[in-house]
């Protein structure tokens, strides 16, 4: 078990782990959207490519992405509050809208954006999602700077990265490092009352972040944001957690449409393919070993049975639950995506149709052996 803790400074240290049988999404709690709102695209860009060695330039990064980044100052009732991070990320009609995390802004009375230039608003939180620690909040100026998405499927392991924020209150502090995984899956809350949030596809990072950086942009070598820093190991230096960019598109469209944000659900439980070989069993190949198809699934609608050995989505390969899970998470509820499975020696392409997770509740628990 890992000790992590959200990185809001109100938050305490908390417990964290993952499970190696996993039904891919259980039901959490309802995602808070407004209830008006008008539907926007947020536009997305190819990630820039990795530098040669001795090119990267954090200066570049914080010249272009520097100017969209915000401090959010939060007010709770019973004088509690915190200072957390987020970045404007579309604007419409006179407003800006940024992207910060749940954790930062649930429960807020008062929220203050605190932009680089010196100009302060005071923010409406738009809609909040606390499956993903994803928030979203506007305020009434239409003309702040934007951060530009970039494609976080296209990342790699190794690749050097930049996290902005406002780690302990200060303002635009900037610091470097690499993606250090990805796909990872992580549990973090549950401290102090609050409920643990169970995050099924981040990406790790050596960059450092520290409280005050919830919110805030991991951003690639050209500024382009790839994903959104919320948690970090509290048991250890250089280990933090980011949500990549297009779960945090998705869901912040979602939120800005007053539309209620959905999360891809298959419904199938897996073990890994070395629990299998120390119990003496034959896995040929590589991927995500299905052991049970939960009764009324996406899964058990597509014909999956135990057994089947998942090894690509939509022509991706899969090396464990963790990238079964990440493959999924940019995809919303109702898309088809392909799975290619190995079967009885012989290898077939299953369409299968997602689920919505949020709605899940009673599709089954995972046995504990294979």
């Amino acid at each position: 078990m890992r000790a992590l803790r959200l990185i809001a400074p109100v938050l305490a240290l908390l417990l964290a782990g993952a499970c190696t049988i996993h039904p891919m999404g259980s039901a959490r709690p309802s995602p808070s959207p407004s209830p008006s709102g008008t539907p926007i695209s947020i536009p997305v860009v190819s990630p820039a490519p990795i530098p040669a060695s001795g090119t990267f330039d954090p200066a570049h990064v914080v010249q272009v992405l520097g100017p969209a980044v915000a401090e959010l100052i939060v007010s709770r009732n019973g004088g509690g509050g915190g200072i957390g991070s987020g970045f404007v990320i579309a604007r419409q009609n006179g407003v800006s809208y940024l992207v910060t995390n749940n954790h930062v802004v649930a429960d807020a009375t008062r929220v203050v954006v605190l932009m680089p230039d010196g100009r302060h608003f005071t923010a409406t939180v738009q809609g909040t999602d606390p499956i993903q620690d994803i928030a979203v909040v506007k305020v009434s100026d239409g003309s702040l700077p934007l951060a530009q998405f970039g494609d976080s499927t296209k990342l790699v392991a190794g690749q050097q990265v930049v996290a902005i924020g406002s780690p302990l209150g200060n303002q635009s502090s900037v610091t470097a490092g690499i993606i250090s995984a990805l796909h990872r899956s992580i549990s973090a809350g549950g401290g102090g009352g609050t409920p643990a949030e169970d995050l099924p596809d981040v990406m790790q990072t050596d960059a450092a972040i520290n409280p005050g950086n919830s919110g805030g942009p991991l951003a690639d070598a050209g500024g382009n944001v790839i994903g959104v820093n919320t948690a970090t190991n509290a048991g250890g230096q250089g280990i933090g957690y980011a949500i990549p960019s297009l779960i945090a598109k998705r869901i912040a469209e979602d939120l800005i449409a007053g539309r209620k944000p959905g999360h891809p659900y298959i419904g199938v439980c897996y073990q890994p393919e070395d629990a299998y070989l120390a119990a003496g069993k034959d896995v040929q190949g590589y991927g995500v070993l299905v052991t049970t198809a939960l009764p009324g699934t996406p899964a058990d609608r597509a014909g999956l049975r135990s057994g089947d050995l998942i090894e690509k989505v939509d022509g991706v390969d899969l090396i464990n639950g963790q990238t079964l899970g990440g493959a999924i998470q940019p995809h919303g509820p109702g898309e088809t995506v392909q799975l290619t499975v190995a079967r009885g020696g012989s290898t077939t392409t299953i369409p299968l149709t997602l689920g919505d997770r949020t709605a899940a509740a009673g599709a089954g628990a995972c046995p504990t052996t294979p």
